[in-house]
């Protein structure tokens, strides 16, 4: 997630709250994300693969409006048949894992399809598309959403979240390989993001965010026997220790929301820096893949 407030949310919380989250998310990212990624330095082109990662959020219905943090299926399947067009292939985080560590090759022309935060209209309208166009996706999910949805049973992939059945069923499609995106830390009265409290000992940080990753991953494993190897930072936000606490937690690899195309090397480095292109309803397919170099 990067900042993304659904309408039942602002239901909740009130607009005014809404935007003070926004605003608040978006200083902290721009502090934070120039302060955890200092010490990265990524490879230059031509020392490795060129991967683009796209992030989706939201997928509405074709007579719905397009948002920021919102596409249309009728502008994702743009996007899939664009890709399809061009030559691109599908890969997932598994296959990034395979090529790093075990020598397998990957594809010539390859993207990432990312799917934040687990919506259930991820299910209802984005799978179908993906299989159609034989394209396999990453959908990073937050346990605290999945309880809710578990709680609450709405059907309504407008605002809804998957539950753990839901979750099942995506990654036993094939076409979706699920990650973790944290427990919560999203915001609210929980913590933002990997980002420090007011007051909040060095010793603490770690410790609640250390407790919060590992509660996911043992979520996941525990409701749909899944070991997630990436964890998707939520807001895009890190600390500078980010890559080290997810390294002790065992993590392979991490996606971020710096919008910048991933030289994929062997070093296993490289793996927790994957950037990201935010997909803006507000562009037309053709306009967003230029952003990506694909043309």
């Amino acid at each position: 997630m990067f900042i993304c407030i659904t309408m039942k949310a602002v239901r909740r919380i009130g607009v005014a709250a809404a935007i003070i989250i926004c605003a608040i998310a978006l200083t902290i990212y721009v502090i934070n994300t120039s302060v955890g990624r200092a010490a990265w330095k990524p490879a230059k082109p031509g020392e490795g693969i060129r991967l683009p990662i796209i992030m989706y959020h939201s997928v509405t219905t074709s007579g719905a409006k397009a948002g920021e943090y919102n596409v249309t299926t009728a502008q994702l399947e743009s996007d899939l048949n664009y890709l399809d067009k061009h030559g691109y292939k599908s890969i997932v985080i598994d296959d990034l894992l395979q090529y790093v560590n075990k020598g397998k090759k990957l594809p010539d022309k390859i993207i990432m399809l990312t799917f934040d935060d687990g919506q259930l209209n991820n299910l209802t309208y984005a799978m179908p598309l993906l299989e159609k166009y034989k394209m396999r996706a990453v959908f990073s999910v937050v346990g605290a959403f999945i309880e809710r949805a578990e709680r609450e049973r709405d059907p309504s992939p407008a605002y809804a979240y998957m539950t753990w059945a839901d979750i099942q069923k995506a990654a036993a499609s094939g076409w979706v390989e699920i990650q973790n995106h944290s427990y919560n830390l999203h915001g609210g009265t929980s913590r933002m993001g990997f980002t420090k409290r007011a007051g909040e000992t060095q010793a603490a940080f770690y410790d609640s965010l250390a407790s919060d990753v590992s509660k996911m991953q043992r979520l996941l494993q525990l409701n749909a026997g899944i070991d997630a190897a990436c964890f998707t930072y939520p807001f895009g936000l890190t600390c500078k220790d980010s890559a080290s606490l997810l390294k002790a937690a065992g993590f392979k690899s991490a996606m971020t929301c710096a919008e910048r195309v991933n030289i994929i090397t062997t070093d296993p480095e490289c793996l927790y820096h994957l950037d990201r292109f935010n997909r803006s309803g507000f562009f037309t397919t053709e306009s967003f893949m230029k952003k990506l170099g694909i043309e």
